[in-house]
């Protein structure tokens, strides 16, 4: 199943993930190499098979950015016990942090006793960064998906009534295909509501939705409210340039006046000055990610290349991002690999060792530093 993310293919790997941009030299990463200097102290011995990350773990964080907690869970505490003599703290932590960011107490707790007992150390704290961020911050989601009857109605009502003393507002559309005239009024009705209460929107599976709603308008199966509804999604996604290609589009076939283009409300805490805070040291400022980084995260990433103009050095702070799906680490890295022409120095700090895993398995070490978090 993962065969293609091994380290025997890097090359088939990195042309897959580095498509069509220029090629860079090999930067700094937070490796296991990395990880034995902080070690020592402790008596841990740090291994790699192959010079790279060890299969298993690969697969445990491919697992775990497609949303298998409960399987990636399995294969990490299958591989300590069929690892006994194993030294390596690295699954270890990894466990421990997925335990923490999928809220699971229990399970960490034991897992906190086995490393205690194993490394004759103190064992990490429970500290869930990004879950108790989440629990302060109560976030209603409405889905579309291919059918909308009573039971969405009743849904999307109560959904409304949330939404009014939420911070932001979660719509999801990843399984949602291009609706019919009356589906789409009622989605249209709810995308203006929330702007009418000035209320950012995170739009889950968005760019998947924009496309089928223009392939819908090239086969002519639009509608006034479905061409609306097209540019309501443009709006969201902040894809100014295509909003205003299809504001021509939409004034050329229904002879009307097309909607202006205005960006989107960011989201709270997701990008320019509030999301970025002071480091410890006094170093300067980091950009913070939080929550889970998938489809509809668009507006965080473009936040972070505005941040990283006219800076050298780039910090992006993980401490509050639970998880990075496997959908959107490509979009993710793309912004790194950009960034990087600017010869910055760009480093990921605070983040847990299943996002850290990822974004070494698709090579971000290459363009960036990849810092693990701090222990308590």
């Amino acid at each position: 199943m993962f065969s293609f993310f091994r380290k025997d293919k890097p090359e088939e790997l990195m042309a897959f993930l580095k498509e069509g941009q220029p090629e860079f030299a090999p930067g700094p990463s937070y490796t296991l190499a990395n990880a034995a200097g902080e070690s020592e102290e402790w008596g841990i011995e740090v291994e790699e098979a192959g010079g790279g990350l060890v299969p298993e773990f690969e697969e445990a964080a491919v697992l775990y950015a497609n949303g298998k907690v409960g399987e990636a869970a399995a294969l990490l505490n299958h591989y300590l016990l069929d690892h006994p003599e194993n030294r390596d703290p690295m699954p270890w932590y990894m466990l421990l942090d997925l335990y923490e960011s999928s809220n699971q107490p229990g399970p960490f707790e034991d897992a906190a006793v086995d490393f205690a007992v194993k490394f004759e150390h103190s064992p990490p704290t429970w500290a869930p960064r990004g879950q108790l961020k989440v629990a302060a911050m109560p976030v209603p989601l409405m889905s579309f998906s291919e059918k909308f009857g009573n039971i969405e109605r009743v849904k999307l009502q109560r959904f409304m009534q949330e939404a009014r003393g939420a911070p932001f507002a979660r719509l999801e559309v990843t399984k949602c295909p291009a609706p019919d005239e009356e589906t789409a009024k009622v989605m249209l009705d709810c995308f203006d509501q929330l702007d009418r209460m000035r209320k950012p929107v995170e739009l889950i599976g968005g760019p998947g939705f924009a496309v089928r709603l223009g392939a819908a308008r090239q086969g002519d199966r639009l509608g006034e409210a479905g061409w609306l509804l097209w540019l309501s999604t443009l709006h969201l996604l902040g894809k100014e340039t295509d909003f205003e290609d299809a504001a021509v589009g939409y004034a050329v076939a229904f002879e009307l006046s097309p909607p202006s283009y205005v960006p989107p409300l960011a989201l709270p805490g997701r990008g320019g000055e509030p999301a970025s805070t002071e480091q410890p040291d006094g170093s300067g400022q980091a950009f913070n990610l939080s929550g889970i980084i998938g489809p509809g995260s668009e507006i965080q990433l473009r936040e972070l290349a505005r941040f990283a103009e006219e800076r050298g050095q780039i910090d992006i702070d993980l401490a509050q991002v639970t998880r990075i799906d496997f959908a959107a680490v490509g979009l993710l890295l793309e912004t790194v690999i950009k960034l990087a022409q600017g010869e910055r120095s760009i480093q990921f700090i605070e983040g847990n060792e299943m996002v850290n895993t990822l974004l070494k398995l698709v090579g971000a070490g290459q363009f960036a530093a990849i810092r693990s978090r701090t222990r308590i």
